[in-house]
Formats: C-alpha cells, sequence, structure tokens
C-alpha cells in the first residue's frame, strides 16, 4: 500500500506563547498565578478558564513525557532518570496546589450551575472527587513513591543473562520458550526465575519502601486503607472493591474450569504426565509464530491491516511513524514493558515496546494502537478530565483493536495452520489472562488490607492465590520460585491497582468482537469510534453502552462470554 510521508502536526496553542519555557519554574507560576487571578463573570468565561488550564497542562505533560519517553528508551542512562525525576519534582509536583486550586476556581463559580447536566455533570463529579482527595503534604511522598518505583524499571532492564554464549535480556530469551525441545524450555524458564531469584531480596525490599510510602498518602486523605483511597483515586465511580471480588469469584467458577480442560489437552497432545511452567507456551501443534524480521517489515504489515479495518487508522500510524513516534525494538538497556504514551500538545502519541519476533509483539503493536486511535479520536478535546481516560476506558480501546484486527492477520502468516493458531492463541489468550489479573488483583487487595505483613508472609499468600487461580500448571518442587512469581509483575511497583481494568475491557472486548462476528459489523465499528470520540465526557458504564456493550462482570455475563469463545474456537480447530 502507498503510504504518504505526511507527519504529525502538533497543534498551536490557543492561549500561551509558543516559547513559553515551562522548565523554568518562574515562567510556569507566573501563568498559573494568571490563571487564578482571571475574573468569570458567566457560564462561557468558565469553560474559557477551564480550556486555558487544559492547555498549561498539555504543555507540562508533554514535557514530562519526553522525559520519560527518553528515560524508558535510554534507562541504563541514569542522566535520563535524573531529568526526569528532576522535572517531576521541581515542576510537575509544584503544579499539583496550583491544580487543585483550579479545580476549586471551578468548583466555587456560582457560574457552574449554568453548565447542562447533559455537557458537565460528569465533569462536576470528577473534579469533586479529585477535591477531596487532595492533600498537600501527600506531594513528598508521591515525589519519593515515584523515584523507589523508577528504581524497579532501571534495575529489570539491566537484568541479563548468557544464553547460548550471547547475552540476553530476560525478554529476549522469551522466544525460546516456544521452542518445541522440552530441555530448551526448561533450561531458558530456570535462567530467567533463577535471575529474578537474585533480585528476590532486594526486589522486596524496595516494594516495603514504597508500600510504607502508600499506606501514609491513604492515612493522610483520611483512608483506613491504601486500597480504598487508591478505588476513589482513579474515580472508579460505576463500581465497589465489592465488585472486583465477586468479579474474582466469577473467574474462579466460570474461567478456571474451562482453561483446566485446555490445559490438560495441551498434556495429552504433549504427551506428558504433568503440565510445567515451561510447557504452557509452546504450540501443541509444533508450530512456532515468526510473523516478521526486521522491524520496518513488523511496522509495514501492521498499516497495512490498520487500514483494512480502517483507513484512517492506517494513516495515523504511518504519520507516527514518519514523526520517529514509534519505538518498537528490544535492546540492552531499555526499560521493559509496552505502551502508548499520549503527547496531549501535539495531540499525538507515542508507541514505545520491545519487539523480538515473536506473535505476542503483533498483538502488543496493535493493542498499542488501540490506544493510539484513542489519542487521536480526544485530540480536539479542551477540557483536560474530559480526555484523561481511566483504563477501564483505554483498556477497551485497545483489546478492541486487537480483535478488530485479527480477521486480518494473515498478512504475518502465509500458512493458513499459521493463521488458524495465531486467532486460536488470541482467543484462548483472552480468557487465559483472567486468572491472573485476579491473582494480581486480589494479591493486592490483600497487601494494602493487611498492612502489617512481612515479605515471608506476602510471598505466601502469593502463592495460595496461584493455588486459588490454578488451570492446571504443575509447580510441583517449585515452590520458592512460585512464591516469588509476582516480582516480574512492573504493574505492583510501578502503578498499584492498575490491572483489573485490564480484565474488565478484556470483557468488554470480547463483547465487542461478539457484537462483530454476530451482529453488524459496520454498526460495531461506527460504535467503537463513537465510544473513541467521546473520551471521558462520560461515566464508564455509560461509554460501554456508547460501545454497544454491557458493562457487567458477573458470573453470569462472565459465563456467557466463555460460551461464546468456546464456540469460536470449535469455528477455527
Amino acid at each position: 500500500m502507498d503510504y504518504t510521508k505526511e507527519k504529525i502536526t502538533k497543534k498551536p496553542r490557543r492561549f500561551f506563547p509558543e516559547d513559553l519555557d515551562i522548565t523554568c519554574w518562574e515562567n510556569l507560576e507566573r501563568e498559573m498565578e494568571k490563571l487564578l487571578a482571571v475574573k468569570i463573570n458567566s457560564a462561557t468565561a468558565l469553560i474559557s478558564f477551564l480550556e486555558k488550564v487544559c492547555e498549561i497542562s498539555d504543555i507540562v505533560a508533554e514535557e514530562m513525557a519526553w522525559r520519560y519517553i527518553n528515560m524508558t528508551r535510554f534507562a541504563d542512562v541514569e542522566e535520563n532518570s535524573r531529568k526526569f525525576n528532576d522535572f517531576y519534582a521541581n515542576i510537575v509536583s509544584r503544579t499539583k496546589p496550583y491544580s487543585f486550586k483550579f479545580n476549586k476556581k471551578f468548583y466555587d463559580s456560582p457560574f457552574r450551575k449554568e453548565l447542562p447536566d447533559s455537557e458537565y455533570s460528569h465533569l462536576n463529579r470528577i473534579i469533586s472527587n479529585e477535591i477531596e482527595l487532595f492533600r498537600e503534604e501527600n506531594i513528598p511522598l508521591q515525589i519519593k513513591e515515584k523515584e523507589l518505583a523508577n528504581k524497579y524499571g532501571a534495575a529489570f532492564s539491566k537484568l541479563t543473562v548468557t544464553y547460548r554464549g550471547e547475552e540476553k535480556t530476560l525478554s529476549q530469551l522469551a522466544p525460546f520458550l516456544q521452542e518445541t525441545d522440552r530441555r530448551t524450555r526448561e533450561e531458558v524458564w530456570f535462567l530467567r526465575m533463577n535471575k529474578m531469584m537474585e533480585m528476590r531480596a532486594e526486589f522486596n525490599e524496595l516494594f516495603d519502601a514504597m508500600k510504607v510510602l502508600r499506606i501514609k498518602q491513604a492515612l493522610n486523605a483520611g483512608f483506613a486503607n491504601y486500597r480504598d483511597f487508591m478505588h476513589k483515586s482513579k474515580g472508579r465511580f460505576s463500581y465497589t472493591p465489592d465488585d472486583l471480588i465477586k468479579f474474582h469469584t466469577a473467574v474462579e467458577k466460570e474461567v478456571v474450569p474451562f482453561l483446566k480442560e485446555h490445559t490438560d489437552e495441551r498434556r495429552r497432545k504433549l504427551k506428558l504426565e504433568s503440565v510445567r511452567p515451561w510447557d504452557t507456551t509452546v504450540d501443541l501443534d509444533g508450530i512456532v509464530l515468526k510473523p516478521f524480521q526486521k522491524i520496518d517489515e513488523f511496522v509495514d504489515k501492521a498499516l497495512f491491516i490498520l487500514s483494512e479495518v480502517k483507513p484512517e487508522f492506517g494513516i495515523r500510524l504511518n504519520k507516527m511513524k514518519n514523526s520517529a513516534f514509534l519505538d518498537l525494538d528490544n535492546r540492552k538497556g531499555k526499560a521493559p514493558g509496552g505502551y502508548n504514551y499520549p503527547l496531549q500538545e501535539t495531540g499525538a502519541p507515542f508507541i514505545f515496546m520491545n519487539a523480538v519476533g515473536i506473535h505476542r509483539n503483533v498483538v502488543t503493536l496493535l493493542h498499542e494502537s488501540g490506544h493510539a486511535m484513542h489519542t487521536f479520536a480526544t485530540r480536539d478535546i479542551h477540557i483536560a478530565p474530559y480526555k484523561e481516560t481511566p483504563s477501564e476506558v483505554a483498556e477497551l480501546a485497545s483489546m478492541t483493536m486487537e480483535f478488530l484486527t485479527m480477521d486480518k492477520w494473515n498478512i504475518f502468516y502465509d500458512k493458513p495452520e499459521h493463521f488458524r493458531k495465531a486467532k486460536r492463541d488470541q482467543l484462548l489468550g483472552a480468557l487465559e489472562f483472567l486468572p491472573w489479573a485476579m491473582i494480581i488483583d486480589a494479591f493486592q487487595h490483600w497487601i494494602y488490607t493487611c498492612p502489617d505483613h512481612t515479605p515471608a508472609a506476602r510471598e505466601d499468600f502469593f502463592a495460595s492465590l496461584m493455588d486459588r487461580f490454578s488451570t492446571g500448571v504443575d509447580w510441583s518442587g517449585l515452590e520458592e520460585y512460585k512464591k516469588m512469581f509476582w516480582l516480574f509483575q512492573l504493574h505492583v511497583f510501578e502503578v498499584p491497582f492498575y490491572y483489573i481494568e485490564y480484565a474488565i475491557a478484556q470483557l468488554g472486548a470480547l463483547a465487542v468482537y461478539r457484537n462483530y462476528r454476530t451482529r453488524s459489523r459496520e454498526k460495531t465499528l461506527a460504535d467503537y469510534e463513537k465510544f473513541l470520540s467521546l473520551g471521558y465526557t462520560r461515566s464508564v458504564d455509560q461509554l460501554y453502552k456508547a460501545a454497544g456493550i454491557k458493562f457487567d462482570f458477573s458470573a453470569v455475563y462472565v459465563g456467557e462470554l466463555v460460551g461464546f469463545i468456546r464456540t469460536e474456537l470449535e469455528k477455527i480447530r
């Protein structure tokens, strides 16, 4: 397909000079003081005030974005971490009291009541929540917490092992876990686990230091525990912690038995006495999916797929490519993971990931492209809280894109059996993820509602969750490894309680795909685009409704979606 060389054009500033240097606190402080002094004498002026606040926030956010991007792209360069931490401590943290004052200025304005509820009732709820939670004494605690969290990513990025005479990052070992030779898989599995075992004490100590800071923030805000504080902080208006505990039970009841069937099928096909942790990713038919060899090939095929779903999707990703807003290959010194980072002032995103030539990389790029399309779709929203979507919403955008593109994945796989395998893995993987998500969420519920635990008790509880949600994988003789397996989950360290949203969104994405397969594809895509364009102008449950699906994670609903996946898998055997 012929793509243009068009690049992303940065949005012009409406209220502030283009040469405003916000890396100098005095400059930023002066502009924020001007905003505080603005006289608001009408509802129209109140909205104009919010739009000015949004623009200055976007300017600061984009500077922080680039510092974060550089820090993760080159995590082994200490200067990058220093620059990020310095900007966060000396600029971003100092804007937080102003953000609170801006919210108060809006909230206390008599003209707020003149704003139409249909457009602004949700904004009132968001801002009220932020006002209730803000505590100035938490700012230095948050700074210290972020510095400690960054140490995890920096330390993890430097972990390497020597395998077959070559130095490998832990991410670069992943393809070997798909090898048909069982000895290879076992050898690589132990290499990864033993390297992490070397970090066990250090990472536990790091986590405990962060836990102390987090609990203190919750207490400062008047909460009995950090879990309830974070639930409120994340603006989870549409569900409660108790609803999530019911979700855990629903997955245990409806998903785990289904997956145990597949684990037993795996055991029979591989002719094993039991399925061990290193047997879970090898293909049952001996097929190792190798979708691409070069990064350029990888990007070009993704562009084609996105264009097939909707031409505009491909055009947008191509602009990102032309603008050097993609960093996709894995290399030593690069932080783990992947993300789509919105560049709020530019009105476009940056995609970061660690591609090593496996199928999971394809899914990751398309997933992050879903986030990217969300960023593009909300670029013209001028009120900050309305474009800062919560994770249940953001992840619905990304996970849905995985499924909407799935029927086009044959561009990566010439052989029909490879294409079928990719689709099977996607469908089954959507359910296989859910028990792990419940483990991580339940683990964090326990950590912060039982805050006085020891590292040993924490590891024992994690192991008990691994047993509760076991899908039939045999960990006998590997108990110490099982206890410390959570250390691989960066979310527990860097973004606490940001994980269950993936599971909620996964159900939503499956529901959208069910509509796509069983109802009108055109309407499903139109609903998806409508959902993207709304940003966070509606509550989570209303946004799911806009996407054409229910906001529900009851056992009955989970069971329905498990049944749909069972039927789809039977069609592509």
